[in-house]
């Protein structure tokens, strides 16, 4: 596998959505977190540019803060974890809001190409 074009947002996510104990060891959105940031640190650590998907993901911080009308600086899944029951809940509720933001995304460029 070429470290340049894996992509843990493509695929990864969709093994953690199946299982997370697997990925995570529990089902938890601060784990997911910590994997996601851990991820990305240590490709800048290494000098490998981000790949498409990771520069859409950039924008999933701003997006949740803006739906759930949050000013401070609180993490996405911060965030997520405060207006869920617990760990499992917030990592799924994580899977149906990055849809939907992914979703969003893919709408506005249509907008944008057919406009």
């Amino acid at each position: 596998m070429n470290f340049r074009k894996f992509d843990i947002y493509d695929e990864i996510l969709k093994g953690i959505k199946k299982s997370p104990g697997m990925f995570l060891g529990t089902s938890s959105i601060t784990k997911l977190d910590m994997l996601l940031r851990g991820y990305s640190l240590g490709r800048k650590e290494v000098g490998v540019p981000p790949t498409e998907p990771e520069r859409e993901f950039e924008g999933f911080q701003s997006w949740v803060q803006e739906k759930y009308g949050i000013k401070s600086g609180q993490s996405w899944s911060k965030i997520i974890l405060f207006y869920s029951i617990d760990e499992h809940e917030a990592l799924e509720k994580f899977f149906e809001l990055f849809e939907e933001y992914l979703n969003k995304n893919k709408s506005s460029e249509v907008d944008e190409n057919s406009g």
